[in-house]
């Protein structure tokens, strides 16, 4: 009996602490606040708080992405019950660090070209996600750059060596430029402080346009990208709309750079007991075509109606 009032007498708080979800979150870029971050704010859509059925760690790698590998284990270390993580470098990273904890990533290229899965439908490992390209849309967006200019003859192509399938979209960019008479300019771009050394490169080799591979190098500098085009007088291909949205002259490509939506939908499929092979990755649906009328003024260039009128958003 004196147990039993002992127990009796207990805070109800003690008798019944509720279990947290330990969610790891990995960012290729710069640290924010952890109730900032997109993926947060799609878990709370869907009744996860922090402190009240979830908790998170959070890492991020600053302007320094070679940090992937360390971060990957640090939170691989920490034993979280489901790892979120953005981009193909940060999928690889932890890839190599656990094929036990599920992972769910925003966005990453091809998980069957990476090694990360032998099927899209069913996840063979303990990872799923988001895709944003396939390498057909790296050839398209050079030809919608012959279609608004079509003379031109010598493209410039900002590539980053070191990402995964570099060297597979580069090579789907060339067979393009063969099909279309362009010669191509391939000038490596290996962190976001070469991308004045890029843009002079292109200066000297009399580039008259320039297509912008899709990585986050690109993205973390797309207004600056974009000054320069302007500054070098150089129509410039971009791949997601935000690009255009900060200057850009022209994208096609998926509509949204993350899909937190999808991916805190996944989170909580997997929290409720889903297994990583029920959830298929998914590819984009929604691929856009959008021309920043003002960049096109500033530059000369009058985009052909052929071309306007497949546009999803212009921004006069």
């Amino acid at each position: 009996m004196a147990m039993l009032s002992g127990v009796a007498m207990m805070p109800l708080t003690a008798l019944a602490q509720p279990q947290l979800t330990k969610i790891a979150i990995l960012r290729d870029g710069n640290a924010v606040p952890v109730a900032d971050l997109p993926i947060v704010h799609e878990l709370a859509k869907l009744g996860y708080v922090e402190g009240r059925n979830v908790t998170y760690i959070f890492r991020s790698t600053g302007d320094d992405p070679s940090r992937l590998p360390q971060l990957a284990r640090e939170i691989v270390a920490a034993k979280p019950d489901i790892i979120v993580a953005g981009g193909s470098p940060a999928a690889l990273a932890l890839f190599n660090v656990t094929h036990d904890i599920p992972v769910v990533i925003t966005v990453l290229a091809d998980p069957v070209a990476l090694g990360l899965t032998a099927s899209l439908a069913h996840p063979s490992h303990n990872i799923t996600g988001f895709t944003v390209s396939s390498l057909s849309l790296t050839a398209k967006r050079l030809q919608l750059l012959h279609e608004i200019l079509p003379t031109l003859q010598k493209a410039g192509y900002f590539w980053v060596p070191d990402s995964p399938l570099a060297q597979r979209r580069k090579e789907q960019v060339e067979q393009a430029a063969k099909l279309l008479g362009i010669s191509l300019v391939a000038i490596p771009v290996k962190s976001a402080a070469g991308i004045d050394g890029a843009f002079t490169r292109a200066d000297q080799e009399q580039v008259k346009a320039v297509l912008i591979e899709n990585d986050p190098v690109m993205l973390r500098v797309s207004s600056g990208i974009a000054d320069h085009c302007l500054l070098y007088n150089l129509p410039c291909m971009h791949f997601f709309p935000e690009e255009v949205r900060n200057g850009g002259l022209i994208s096609y490509g998926p509509a949204a750079i993350e899909n937190n939506s999808g991916a805190a939908g996944y989170v909580d499929r997997l929290i409720k007991g889903a297994k990583i092979s029920e959830l298929p990755f998914v590819e984009p649906t929604d691929i856009k075509l959008a021309i920043n009328l003002r960049t096109a003024r500033s530059l000369g260039i009058k985009i052909p109606p052929s071309v306007m009128i497949r546009a999803d958003e212009v921004i006069e």
